[in-house]
């Protein structure tokens, strides 16, 4: 394999996390939108309520929570499994030292 396709799979992948991203934004935007945070975080004096704001993000981004920890869990696992195929020497060191 040469650079140049190290170089496809690097722009691959940042397209795709680029698209995951932008949609994932959109998504938490539109919610923003549709619970009216947009239009209500600001009272008739134009003066943002903090209060008010902060419960209706926290509305919004109640659902979230479990999609977040199952990142964390399947980024836990692998990182588990990587320790548990990791050869260690009895010198504390690795192959590649």
């Amino acid at each position: 394999m040469g650079i140049e396709w190290f170089r496809d799979l690097s722009i691959t992948i940042l397209g795709l996390v680029a698209s995951v991203v932008l949609v994932f934004m959109s998504v938490i935007m539109y919610r923003m939108y549709r619970n009216g945070i947009v239009d209500d975080a600001v009272d008739a004096s134009g003066v943002a309520g903090v209060n008010d704001t902060v419960n209706m993000v926290q509305a919004v981004i109640e659902p979230l929570f479990p999609i977040m920890a199952l990142i964390q869990g399947i980024r836990g696992g692998i990182k588990g499994f990587g320790k548990m195929f990791k050869k260690e020497f009895a010198d504390g060191g690795n192959r590649n030292e």
